[in-house]
């Protein structure tokens, strides 16, 4: 392999794993978090720790990049979608539905990414690119059998939302990211979605002001800085040199990862057809990206990247 996987550095691939066993693991402590904060002051501090750590790390960079007025139609769309509505919807469906539900039912993110960027750019895929990318969603079906049915309500709902706004989120970010860096993207659409969710935030009535165990506010400080300031910054990086179809599609480890750490940390219990479901998400992960090891092409026959470079000048 010499260090590369689909024609592009392992360690961009290492660094997406990375995001997303740390996002996988985010739908364990969601849920404990909210057993104590409702689901908009858990995004709305997570938001404010996570600007804050942007400051106090990239502070030069972002002084040095001046005015940004550009890309602020952009900019709002990116934070108002992949922040403000992303982050609520979240924490928002681990009221109601259990985390490695959640867990599966963001895992089709790959499917609606790839279905938006051949829509809008008309990226194709080879024929054991979608084989592969079903057979995961196939695994994921396994997975979320444990109850036998499978019940969409509220919790679901939420959840669905996420997916669609994380995907259309990730379709922007692989736009955008060539006229900002991986660090201004982020720091500027946290800090719009910051913004954007006090409008919805009711401030008279904030129960984190009660009393709440300082383990709890540990958890929320760190999961804020490492799972929404941190791996969004490697995420933003590595979804500008692979893509967003083949960067969305490692998003389907996250339930396999859920599955592991709340059998860990909740107890929960994991029976034999989640793991050889878990197992199969891995598997057609794998195969997935090196079945689409070549150059990709739109309906003209033309490199895409070049195709959407050209589109946004």
């Amino acid at each position: 392999m010499n260090g590369r996987l689909n024609g592009k550095p392992v360690y961009l691939y290492m660094g997406l794993l990375f995001c997303v066993v740390c996002w996988g693991s985010n739908f364990i402590f969601g849920a404990i978090l909210v057993q104590y904060f409702r689901p908009m002051e858990i995004a709305f501090l997570r938001l404010i720790f996570i600007i804050l750590f942007l400051l106090v790390w990239f502070y030069k960079p972002i002084k040095r990049a001046g005015s940004v007025k550009t890309m602020v139609v952009p900019l709002i769309f990116i934070g108002f979608i992949g922040v403000t509505l992303n982050h609520w919807s979240f924490y928002a469906s681990l009221t109601k539905a259990s985390p490695v539900t959640a867990a599966l039912i963001l895992a089709t993110a790959p499917i609606c990414t790839s279905l938006i960027n051949s829509l809008v750019f008309k990226e194709r895929k080879n024929t054991f690119f979608w084989m592969w990318s079903m057979l995961g969603f196939v695994g994921v079906c396994m997975v979320i059998m444990k109850k036998g049915a499978i019940v969409f309500g509220a919790g679901e709902g939420f959840i669905l939302l996420t997916m669609l706004t994380f995907s259309v989120y990730m379709v922007l970010v692989e736009r955008y990211a060539k006229h900002l860096s991986s660090i201004l993207l982020t720091f500027y659409s946290t800090l719009v979605g910051m913004i954007l969710m006090m409008v919805f935030l009711p401030v008279s009535d904030v129960s984190f002001l009660k009393v709440v165990p300082i383990s709890l506010w540990v958890l929320l400080f760190f999961t804020a800085i490492i799972m929404h300031g941190i791996c969004p910054l490697i995420w933003n990086h590595c979804i500008s040199n692979v893509g967003s179809t083949n960067t969305s599609l490692l998003l389907n480890v996250e339930p396999f990862v859920a599955m592991v750490v709340g059998y860990i940390v909740l107890k929960e219990s994991v029976s034999g057809m989640q793991l050889v479901g878990g197992l199969l998400i891995l598997l057609s992960v794998t195969m997935a990206l090196y079945s689409n090891r070549g150059t990709l092409v739109n309906i003209d026959g033309k490199d895409i990247k070049k195709e959407i470079a050209e589109r946004l000048i």
